[in-house]
C-alpha cells in the first residue's frame, strides 16, 4: 500500500470522490516534500512493466525533483481503452496516479482497473469547434509562402479546481492524429508543443498544465481565460487586481505570460483599476461596482447599488471603457486564431496588442457586430481605409432585415413580410437588434425615429468624451511608448465619435433601401465640462445623475402617465396587493391628464423586471423642454421609466425629478455636438470611396453642423434637429383610436374585430370629447342642410351610444336644425358618482361602515342601471392589448360596445375589497361579478374572483375563474398567480396531477415571487405519493399534464399569436399608441425570453415614441 508515500496521491483521490471538499489545495505537495521517502516507497509498490508493455517516460518537466520521472503506461488491465499516467521510478517500474479514457477524460486513481462511471474527471480535452487553417509555425512547420490549407479540430485544455468548479488552462489544435498544445503556461520546448500523439498529449498536458501547477500554487489558466474566469465570477475590482497579480506571479516562476496580459495591466493601470480609491473599494466584503455583459453586442458595463462619488464614478467609467478596449483585442486574436491569421494570444506581443487597440479605435467597424473575417492583417500598413468594413455593416444590416422577416413571418400565406424592405416593424426590429448589438468599447445611449414611406430616418447618440480616450500609445516607428498630447486625445474623441455616426447611418440605409435620407445628431452629456469646470455643484449635479440610472435598476421609479398605458399602472400579480390605478383617483375620469410625450409609456414593471441591460445608457436632454407634463407617478411599479425618458431630446417625462436625467436636463454643459443629413446615393458612394478614413470630410461634405476647438475636439453648436419632428414618423402614428376616423381594409378589420380604428377605444372620456369637436365641425360645415347635420350627428352619437351623450341628443339635435353651433358639452356623471365615493370613503372613517356600504351600493346600483338600460354592451378597458382581445374574443356579432366610466369599474372593486373584509365573501361576490361582467379580457377581475370564491372553498368556480384569468393573461405575473391559485383549487377537487402541474408552471414563469409555493408544492408532493399518486415534477411533465386535460400552457395561448400579429400590424400601418402595449404584451409573451423584456425590445418601444 503507498499509505505514507503516496500522501499526496491519495489526496487527490478523495478530492476527486468529494470535489467540493477543498480542505488541502496542494494536494501532492506534501508527499513531494520528501522525495527521497517516496522514491523508497514507490520503488517497494510500484509496479514492474514487463518489456512488452507501452510506456513513455517524458522528460523537460520543470521543478520535479531528480528522482522522479513523469509519463505514461499503456497496462494490459486497460484493454487498450485507457491508459495510466504516474510516476515511474525507474525505466520498469510505474507507479499510477491518474487513468485517461478514450474519450480524453483523465480521473484520478491508483488502479487502471477503477469503474470511473461515477466520478467527475479531473482534466479534460474539450473539442470546441472544427476550423481550416493553413500549416505553418502554429503546427511546428516552417512558413511557406503558399501554405497548404488542413482540417482541424480545436478545443480547450480544462481542470477541476478545489472547489470542485472547471477551469480553462489552455488549449489544443489537432490534425489527423497528432496534437499541438498552445496557451499552455508552462514553458514547454517544442518537442513537448508540437506533433504529439494523443497519449503523449494527454499526459504532458495533465503534468505541466495541471498537476503540477497544483503542486506549486500556481493552478491558473492562460491569458484572457484567467482574466475572464475571474471577471465572471468575482467582484470586478479585485478581480482585476488579481489577474494581474496572477500574471507577475506566473512570470516570476517562469512560466509564460501572454502580451495581451501584460496590455491588461498597461490599461488597468491607465484608468486607475489599480490605485486605491475609497468609493470603489470593497466595504465589509461588498464592492459598489457590478459588471455585466450584454448578451447582444459583448460589452461589458457597470452598475453601482449606491450612490458614487463623481470622481469614483468617472474612474469606473474609465475602468469600463478600458476592459472593453481589452475584450475587443482578445475578439480579435481569437478571430485571427480561428482563421490562421498572426498574431493569436499564444505569440501576441505587448506592442502588437496596443497596436491592435488603436487600430479598433480608429476603424471601430472592423468589429462592431463581429469580426471580420476578410480583413487582413490588422498591423499591415497597406490594408485599406475602413471601406471593406464599413461596407460589410450594411450587407450585416441587410441580412439582419431578411433573418428578421423570415423568422415572423406574418403573412396567412407563409409570406415574410418585410423580406425585401418597406415594413415598419421588420425595420424597427432590425436596427433595435443592431444598434443593441454595436461593440463599441465606450457606453452610449441612441434613439431613432423613422417614416419608410417618406423615406425618413432620424438617430442620434451621446458621444464618447475626451477623458474616455487613451493618455498613450506605442509608437511602432520608434518601437517606444509616448504619451498622447491633449490635442491627439481631442482629435480622436472627435473621429472615433464622428466615425460611430457614420457607422449607424450605414446600418440605417442596409436596413432597408426604401431609406433616402439619414439625420443624425450627435451630443455629450457634459461629463468633460464638469471636469474643466472643476465646480463642486456641478460635479455633485453630475454625481447624482449617474447614480440615478441605478435606480432603473433598483426599480425606484414612477409610472410616465402616457394614455397608451395600462390605466391601472401596470399593476400585476397578486391581487390582494393595492392597486393604485392612474385613473381610480377622485376626478381622474376628466380627462385633463397629459400623455407625457409618452416618454417610454414607463416600460411597465414586469416588462423590466429581472432584466440584464445592455447599456446604462446616458441620454442627452432637450434643454427647452423642462416643463411637467405627466401625472406624478405614485406607483412602486414601472420600474425602468427612466432609461427612455433620457432619451435625446426628450422632455422630463414627469416633471417630478424621477427621471434619472432630469439634473442632466438643468446641467447648462448639455449640448448637441454635430447634425447633419446624409442622403442615400451620396453617401454610399462616399463610404465606398474612403470608408471611414475621412470622417470630418464625410460631415462637411454633407453640410453638417459642427465645429471644433483649437485641441481639435468637437464644440457645442445650435441644433435644428428634432427627433420628434413630424417627418420621422407616419402621418398620424401618434394617433390615439379614440380621436380618429382611419378605417381598416378587409384584414386588419378581421384581426382586430373592428371596422376602423375607433373600434379600438378605451378611453371614454376622449370619446365624448370627439362627439363634441364632431358636434362643432357639423355646425359650422356651409355644405349640409340642418336636417342633414342632425342625421350626421345622431350618427356619432349612436356610434358612441354612451347613455350620458345619448341624453344630450335633443340639444344637439335642436341647436343644428335651428342653425345654431352646438353647446360644450359638460359631462357630470362620472364627477357625480365620485362624489358618492367621497362621501362613502367619509363615512367608512368615521366608523359608519353599514351608512358607507350602503350610500356605495345606492350609487353604484344608479350607475349600473343607467349603463344596463342603455342599447350596447357596458364595458370596461385596461389597455388597448385588452381591448383587441375582446374584440376577437368575448365580442358578438354586430354588437355595440359602450365604455363605462374608470371609476365605475374601481368603484366595484374598492367596495368588494371593503365588503369582503367586513361582511364576507358572499356581500362582495355581486361586485366581484360586476367587474368580470364589465371587464372579462382584464386579468385582475378574475384573479380577485378566485381569491375570494377559495375563502369561501367554493372550489369549481374558484377553478373557473383562474382558467379565465389564464385564458386573457399579457404578463408573467398573472399568469403566475393564476397558476397558483389553480393549483390549490385543483388540489381541494382531488386533481394532484394538475394541481402539481400547475405549481411548477407558476413557478417556472415567474419564479421566487411566491412565497409560500415551493413548501405548498412539497406538501402536495407527499401526499400524492403516500397514496401512490403519481404526480408531474419537471416542467415538461408539467406542460403535458395540462396539455392532457386541455388546460392552457401559457404563454402558448390563443391570445399569444393574437397579440403579437396585432403588434406588428399596428405598427406597419402606423398606429403607434395601440401598438406600444400590444408590442409590450408580446414581448412578455415570448417564450423565449425567460427574463421579460430585453433591450432590443427595450429600443424598439421607444422608437414608437413621440
Amino acid at each position: 500500500m503507498l499509505n505514507h508515500a503516496m500522501q499526496g496521491v491519495r489526496q487527490l483521490i478523495n478530492h476527486n470522490k468529494h470535489p467540493h471538499n477543498a480542505t488541502d489545495t496542494n494536494p501532492f505537495g506534501k508527499a513531494l516534500d520528501t522525495p527521497d521517502d517516496i522514491v523508497g516507497e514507490l520503488t517497494r509498490n510500484a509496479i514492474k512493466l514487463n518489456p512488452l508493455i507501452k510506456r513513455r517516460i517524458i522528460k523537460g518537466f520543470e521543478g520535479v525533483p531528480n528522482t522522479l520521472q513523469l509519463g505514461w503506461a499503456q497496462l494490459p488491465q486497460t484493454q487498450g481503452k485507457a491508459f495510466s499516467i504516474g510516476l515511474f521510478t525507474d525505466t520498469n517500474h510505474f507507479a499510477q496516479i491518474a487513468l485517461a479514457d478514450n474519450k480524453a477524460r483523465v480521473f484520478a486513481g491508483t488502479d487502471p482497473e477503477m469503474d470511473v462511471q461515477e466520478l467527475d474527471p479531473r482534466f479534460i480535452f474539450v473539442k470546441e469547434e472544427t476550423l481550416t487553417l493553413p500549416d505553418g509555425p502554429r503546427f511546428g512547420h516552417a512558413a511557406n509562402g503558399t501554405p497548404k490549407m488542413v482540417r482541424a479540430s480545436q478545443g480547450g485544455v480544462v481542470g477541476r479546481m478545489p472547489g470542485g468548479r472547471m477551469m480553462w488552462l489552455a488549449s489544443w489544435l489537432k490534425v489527423g492524429n497528432r496534437y499541438t498544445l498552445e496557451q499552455m503556461r508552462a514553458n514547454l520546448p517544442e518537442a513537448m508543443r508540437f506533433d504529439l500523439e494523443y497519449r503523449d498529449a494527454i499526459a504532458i498536458a495533465f503534468f505541466a498544465a495541471y498537476m503540477l501547477p497544483q503542486m506549486n500554487g500556481l493552478l491558473v489558466g492562460f491569458g484572457t481565460g484567467n482574466i475572464f474566469r475571474r471577471l465572471n465570477r468575482e467582484a470586478p475590482m479585485g478581480a482585476i487586481r488579481r489577474s494581474i497579480r496572477d500574471t507577475m506571479s506566473a512570470r516570476s516562476h517562469g512560466m509564460r505570460a501572454s502580451g495581451l496580459e501584460d496590455y491588461f495591466a498597461d490599461l488597468m493601470r491607465e484608468a486607475g483599476a489599480l490605485d486605491k480609491d475609497q468609493g470603489l473599494e470593497a466595504v465589509h466584503g461588498a464592492e459598489p461596482l457590478h459588471l455585466y455583459t450584454s448578451s447582444y453586442s459583448g460589452c461589458y458595463f457597470f452598475a453601482w447599488d449606491s450612490t458614487l462619488p463623481f470622481s469614483a464614478s468617472l474612474r469606473a467609467l474609465n475602468i469600463e471603457g478600458n476592459l472593453n478596449r481589452f475584450a475587443a483585442v482578445s475578439s480579435w486574436l481569437e478571430r485571427n486564431a480561428r482563421i490562421g491569421r498572426l498574431p493569436t494570444e499564444d505569440t501576441v506581443t505587448r506592442a502588437e496588442a496596443a497596436q491592435i487597440d488603436m487600430a479598433l479605435l480608429e476603424n471601430p467597424a472592423l468589429i462592431a457586430l463581429k469580426p471580420d473575417d476578410e480583413f487582413g492583417a490588422i498591423l499591415d500598413s497597406r490594408q485599406d481605409d475602413g471601406v471593406q468594413a464599413v461596407m460589410r455593416l450594411v450587407d450585416i444590416a441587410s441580412e439582419t432585415r431578411r433573418s428578421i422577416a423570415e423568422n415572423t413571418k406574418g403573412g396567412t400565406d407563409g409570406v415574410a413580410l418585410g423580406r425585401e424592405g418597406g415594413s415598419e416593424w421588420v425595420y424597427r426590429q432590425t436596427m433595435s437588434r443592431l444598434l443593441r448589438s454595436m461593440r463599441l468599447p465606450y457606453r452610449f445611449d441612441v434613439d431613432f425615429r423613422c417614416s419608410l414611406k417618406d423615406g425618413n430616418m432620424a438617430i442620434g447618440f451621446t458621444s464618447a468624451g475626451v477623458s474616455m480616450m487613451p493618455s498613450t500609445r506605442y509608437d511602432a516607428t520608434r518601437h517606444a511608448w509616448v504619451d498622447m498630447t491633449d490635442a491627439e486625445r481631442a482629435r480622436m474623441s472627435a473621429d472615433y465619435n464622428l466615425r460611430v455616426g457614420l457607422m449607424m447611418a450605414a446600418l440605417s440605409f442596409g436596413a432597408d433601401p426604401g431609406i433616402q435620407r439619414v439625420s443624425m445628431h450627435i451630443d455629450s452629456i457634459g461629463l468633460e465640462e464638469a471636469v474643466a469646470e472643476q465646480d463642486s455643484a456641478i460635479s455633485e449635479l453630475m454625481s447624482e445623475a449617474l447614480a440615478a440610472f441605478e435606480r432603473i435598476r433598483t426599480g425606484d421609479m414612477g409610472v410616465s402617465g402616457s394614455k397608451a398605458d395600462p390605466k391601472d399602472g401596470d399593476f400585476h400579480g397578486d391581487p390582494s396587493r393595492p392597486v393604485t390605478p392612474k385613473t381610480a383617483d377622485l376626478g381622474a375620469d376628466d380627462g385633463d391628464g397629459d400623455d407625457a410625450d409618452d416618454s417610454l409609456n414607463s416600460q411597465f414593471e414586469a416588462l423590466m423586471k429581472d432584466i440584464v441591460f445592455d447599456e446604462m445608457a446616458f441620454a442627452v436632454p432637450d434643454e427647452a423642454s423642462n416643463e411637467s407634463t405627466g401625472e406624478e407617478g405614485d406607483s412602486e411599479h414601472s420600474t425602468h421609466d427612466g432609461l427612455d425618458a433620457g432619451l435625446i431630446g426628450y422632455n422630463d417625462f414627469d416633471g417630478d425629478g424621477d427621471d434619472p436625467l432630469s439634473q442632466l436636463r438643468k446641467n447648462p454643459t448639455v449640448r448637441n455636438l454635430v447634425t447633419v443629413t446624409f442622403t442615400r446615393s451620396e453617401f454610399m458612394e462616399r463610404l465606398g470611396e474612403c470608408g471611414l478614413s475621412d470622417p470630418t470630410g464625410t460631415y462637411r461634405m454633407f453640410g453638417a453642423e459642427m465645429d471644433v476647438d483649437g485641441l481639435g475636439a468637437l464644440k457645442p453648436v445650435d441644433a435644428a434637429l428634432d427627433l420628434r419632428d413630424s417627418r420621422f414618423s407616419p402621418a398620424g402614428s401618434q394617433e390615439e383610436p379614440e380621436l380618429s376616423d382611419a378605417a381598416f381594409d378587409h384584414d386588419t378589420a378581421q384581426l382586430f374585430g373592428c371596422r376602423d380604428m375607433s373600434g379600438l377605444s378605451i378611453q371614454r372620456v376622449d370619446l365624448l370629447q370627439r362627439a363634441v369637436g364632431e358636434f362643432h365641425r357639423i355646425a359650422q360645415d356651409p355644405h349640409l342642410e340642418s336636417v342633414a347635420k342632425a342625421k350626421q350627428a345622431m350618427d356619432v352619437i349612436n356610434a358612441i351610444s354612451d347613455p350620458e351623450l345619448t341624453a344630450l341628443a335633443p340639444q344637439v339635435t335642436s341647436a343644428l336644425i335651428d342653425g345654431k353651433d352646438t353647446p360644450d358639452f359638460s359631462f357630470r356623471v362620472a364627477d357625480e358618482l365620485d362624489a358618492e365615493r367621497i362621501k362613502a370613503r367619509d363615512l367608512l372613517f368615521s366608523g359608519q361602515i353599514d351608512q358607507s356600504v350602503e350610500l356605495a351600493e345606492a350609487a353604484l346600483e344608479r350607475m349600473d342601471q343607467l349603463f344596463v338600460s342603455n342599447p350596447g354592451v357596458p364595458r370596461y378597458f385596461n389597455s388597448y392589448a385588452e381591448r383587441v382581445i375582446y374584440n376577437r374574443m368575448f365580442a358578438t356579432e354586430g354588437e355595440r360596445t359602450v365604455l363605462i366610466p374608470d371609476n365605475l369599474f374601481y368603484a366595484h372593486m374598492e367596495l368588494a375589497d371593503v365588503l369582503a373584509q367586513v361582511k364576507g365573501v358572499k356581500a362582495a361576490l355581486p361586485h366581484l361579478n360586476a367587474m368580470v361582467r364589465y371587464a372579462p379580457a382584464y386579468p385582475l377581475s378574475h384573479l380577485k374572483l378566485a381569491v375570494q370564491l377559495a375563502r369561501s372553498e367554493d372550489w369549481d368556480p374558484a377553478r373557473a375563474a383562474c382558467l379565465n384569468a389564464l385564458h386573457v393573461a399579457l404578463d408573467r405575473e398573472d399568469a403566475s398567480f393564476a397558476y397558483y391559485r389553480l393549483a390549490y383549487a385543483e388540489w381541494m377537487c382531488d386533481h394532484f396531477d394538475i394541481a402539481a402541474a400547475s405549481y411548477i408552471m407558476s413557478e417556472e414563469i415567474a419564479p421566487g415571487r411566491i412565497a409560500m409555493l415551493e413548501s405548498e408544492l412539497q406538501e402536495l408532493i407527499g401526499r400524492a405519493q403516500s397514496q401512490c399518486i403519481p404526480v408531474p415534477t419537471n416542467v415538461p411533465e408539467a406542460m403535458h399534464v395540462l396539455a392532457q386535460a386541455g388546460l392552457p400552457v401559457w404563454p402558448n395561448t390563443r391570445v399569444a399569436s393574437l397579440v403579437r400579429k396585432a403588434a406588428r400590424v399596428c405598427v406597419d400601418e402606423g398606429m403607434f399608441v395601440p401598438a406600444r402595449t400590444l408590442s409590450v404584451a408580446a414581448s412578455r409573451m415570448d417564450d423565449e425570453e425567460r427574463d421579460g423584456a430585453d433591450v432590443v425590445q427595450m429600443q424598439f418601444l421607444r422608437s414608437l415614441n413621440n
